[in-house]
């Protein structure tokens, strides 16, 4: 108990200083440490997303970081998406999952490194302008299906999206990411619970760490470098595909 809430801590932290809710730290501690089927992992892991998500939007919201508008549309198409994967997602085989979300982690982390002048994404979406918004909408879709066949929360997809995309300064992008996975993941995780993959005794340790870790870092995540941010975003996107490729691998 005192592992899974330690776990949940440097989740909590990390998803509120990168509006990611902590899921792709629970998701694989749960299946690794606990020794849970990857099913009951996700289930566990989008109840202490909402909890991640509830703690630093507060405070985000109170301090006027979060777009509203932006986050309220994204957050209908990401719910849907969610949906659509939470019942879906015995029905779809796992091996191809991992494999399709390490190349889109990959292509994703390669595009928010830190550099100076625009990436290819960013240079390629000038062009189109006008249609970025539907550009987004669809990547709300995805990330609400990554949500709930993964149980990430959906933020590893919104804050590149809301920042490469939509534009908005990174720090705002992350703040408004938290407050949209909230509603992701609590749309994946009603299906979870409902079917019974949610682990009660675990999901309590691992939640009380997610709430301890969530908050400090939500107030004292302005202090830090939105380059050094982006920086730290992408290594961890690249550390995430990996594992993805590798337990593709061992389900082969």
């Amino acid at each position: 108990m005192l592992s899974l809430f330690v776990i949940g801590l440097a989740a909590g932290g990390f998803g509120a200083l990168l509006g990611i809710g902590g899921g792709l730290i629970i998701v694989p501690a749960l299946s690794l440490l606990a020794g849970l089927p990857l099913r009951a992992a996700v289930g566990t892991s989008l109840v202490c997303v909402c909890a991640a998500s509830a703690a630093s939007s507060t405070v985000y919201l109170r301090r006027g970081r979060v777009e509203l508008p932006v986050g309220i549309e994204l957050q209908f198409f990401a719910v849907v998406g969610a949906v659509a994967a939470g019942l879906g997602a015995g029905l779809v085989p796992a091996t191809p999952l991992y494999f399709f979300f390490a190349l889109l982690l990959a292509f994703t982390a390669w595009q928010m490194w830190p550099r100076r002048g625009a990436g290819w994404l960013e240079r390629r979406l000038s062009r189109v302008s006008g249609s970025r918004v539907n550009v987004a909408r669809g990547a709300a879709v995805g990330a609400g299906v990554v949500s709930g066949m993964l149980g990430v929360g959906g933020g590893i997809l919104n804050t590149p999206v809301l920042h490469l995309v939509l534009g908005l300064p990174f720090q705002r992008a992350v703040a408004t990411s938290a407050y949209m996975i909230g509603m992701t993941a609590a749309a994946g995780a009603l299906v979870y619970v409902a079917r019974g993959d949610v682990a009660a005794d675990l999901v309590t340790a691992a939640m009380l760490g997610t709430l301890a870790g969530a908050v400090p870092a939500a107030l004292g995540g302005h202090r830090i470098s939105a380059r050094w941010l982006r920086g730290v975003f992408s290594l961890l996107l690249v550390l995430v595909a990996y594992q993805m490729v590798r337990r593709g691998l061992a389900d082969f």
